[in-house]
């Protein structure tokens, strides 16, 4: 009985997809709060401005879609695929994006604030001035991506690859970050004031002018980093390699 119910309710649910999709898709609806959008197609579409938080979006393309300023809060969106779409100020709160692509994707302004965004593929995206608050951006690569000026207060970076990246007077202060990757990124006047920084390297990273006060700096290599005008003596430091090559406790 259970299955022959269960056989009914997807029949009866093809349809409500089918419809709710074509009606997105064509700009019939900009308005599809909490729907079931599993592994739909929008490559190409123009969502601009168009809300679906709390939809389930799991599986679900994106590729050069256009979603600016649209509602993404509290989606699930895992594996998603946002290549290379327009999420200019997008906002993307309390979503869980985890293992979703963001290659090259437009994400200036974003609001990700307290995101589950592990284990995602965001290399050569643009954060630019995006909030990231609270967000969790466990395992996610990040290479190269332009996040000047954005916002990762209180996030954690657990194995995040950030090498190459423009972080350029971004915030982290209170972030936790542990074996991440700055290698060569190019982070000047950034802030990681009373952040929790261990086995992460800045090898070559540009840091001129960061500031560390209160931070807790366990294990880091820092070796030929640009440092000037960076005052360690304000953090807590223990094991690290400096900018000169040598072991600092």
């Amino acid at each position: 009985m259970r299955i022959v119910l269960a056989a009914a309710l997807a029949i009866l649910a093809g349809p409500v997809f089918a419809d709710q999709v074509a009606n997105l898709l064509a700009g019939a609806i900009k308005e599809c709060r909490g729907c079931d959008l599993q592994g739909a197609n929008f490559k190409k579409a123009d969502l601009t401005g168009t809300d679906l938080s709390g939809a389930n979006l799991t599986d679900a393309t994106f590729h050069r879609a256009k979603l600016r300023g649209a509602i993404l809060t509290g989606v699930t969106a895992t594996r998603a695929n946002f290549n290379l779409a327009d999420l200019t100020q997008a906002r993307m709160a309390e979503g869980d994006f985890s293992r979703a692509m963001f290659y090259g994707a437009q994400m200036s302004g974003a609001d990700l604030s307290a995101t589950n965004l592990t284990e995602t593929l965001m290399q050569t995206a643009r954060l630019t001035s995006a909030k990231l608050t609270g967000a969790v951006l466990d395992r996610a690569v990040m290479r190269d991506v332009i996040a000047n000026n954005a916002d990762f207060r209180n996030s954690s970076l657990a194995q995040t690859n950030l090498n190459g990246a423009h972080l350029g007077r971004s915030l982290f202060d209170g972030a936790i970050i542990t074996y991440a990757g700055f290698i060569k990124a190019k982070a000047s006047k950034a802030s990681f004031v009373d952040a929790k920084i261990s086995l992460t390297d800045f090898y070559g990273a540009n840091l001129r002018r960061a500031r560390f006060a209160g931070a807790t700096l366990t294990g880091n290599r820092f070796t030929t980093a640009a440092t000037k005008g960076v005052d360690f003596n304000k953090a807590n430091m223990s094991r690290n390699f400096m900018a000169n090559g040598r072991l600092k406790n």
